[in-house]
């Protein structure tokens, strides 16, 4: 993290940033009925907040890869 705010005071980006500035070769992160509201922080962490009052579940997209889920630590594998 820390890395990457010095990289944005100094170069002007931003520790926030969409899916696509991340994933550019996948055409999915450009569409904003899928991703419009998550975002990667710090090179490390995929956030897809929850954004309307009493909801329980959340859909969002993953691009290929790993990931962990940190609510137990087990591991998802996407395939798209």
């Amino acid at each position: 993290m820390y890395t990457c705010l010095f990289t944005a005071s100094v170069e002007g980006g931003s520790c926030f940033e969409p899916l696509l500035f991340h994933y550019p070769e996948n055409d999915e992160v450009f569409d904003s009925g899928k991703t419009e509201s998550s975002f990667i922080v710090g090179d490390a962490l995929k956030v897809t907040p929850v954004l309307e009052p009493n909801v329980t579940t959340v859909e969002s997209f993953f691009p290929a890869g790993s990931w962990v889920n940190m609510r137990d630590y087990s591991v998802i594998t996407t395939d798209d």
